[in-house]
């Protein structure tokens, strides 16, 4: 029994390493320097339906090494960029989400909204950060330029990751 288990778990987070990989490649422009991606709403969706905080470095971290050599990234991209910091925090961001995820609350949604936002908070400093190293430009700059337009995007992501989230484990578990 407890080797269908493991089968049955590493299926799961296969099938949800390929639905991010297969999503998180499309990016939509909204003006000239905007572009807003799926990554960060299949990441959520993912976080919120694996238990265990190893699957979710596994799956986060699998996508960052296999978007080093093939084009998964947003945009189609890969390999080291600029933007490469948000998926670096896509890793690091797990943690997070799950010791947050575990705090029992009251409603689950509130639970998986703050858990979603102390993954954000994550997934934009190491963004910030890198990108400041990346391209030697100043915190105001930085900030201006690849977190705040993204903030309403961002919050839209988290609403529609919990939509589909709190519905959906109940049929997966």
């Amino acid at each position: 029994m407890k080797r269908f288990m493991t089968t049955k778990r590493i299926v799961k987070n296969a099938f949800l390493l390929a639905i991010m990989m297969v999503t998180g490649m499309f990016s939509f422009p909204l003006g000239a320097n905007l572009k807003v991606s799926l990554q960060l709403l299949t990441l959520l969706i993912i976080f919120g339906l694996t238990d265990q905080l190893l699957d979710k470095i596994i799956i986060s971290l699998s996508y960052l090494l296999l978007g080093l050599f093939m084009p998964i990234y947003a945009g189609f991209s890969s390999g080291v960029s600029p933007t490469f910091g948000f998926v670096i925090g896509f890793v690091l961001a797990s943690v997070p989400f799950h010791f947050v995820s575990k705090i029992n609350w009251k409603y689950n949604w509130l639970r998986f909204i703050v858990s979603s936002l102390a993954a954000l908070i994550v997934v934009y400093l190491c963004g910030l950060f890198f990108i400041m190293f990346y391209l030697n430009m100043e915190f105001v700059s930085a900030l201006t330029l690849t977190v705040l337009p993204y903030i309403p995007f961002d919050i839209a992501k988290i609403a529609i990751a919990t939509a589909i989230v709190l519905p959906l484990r109940n049929y997966i578990k």
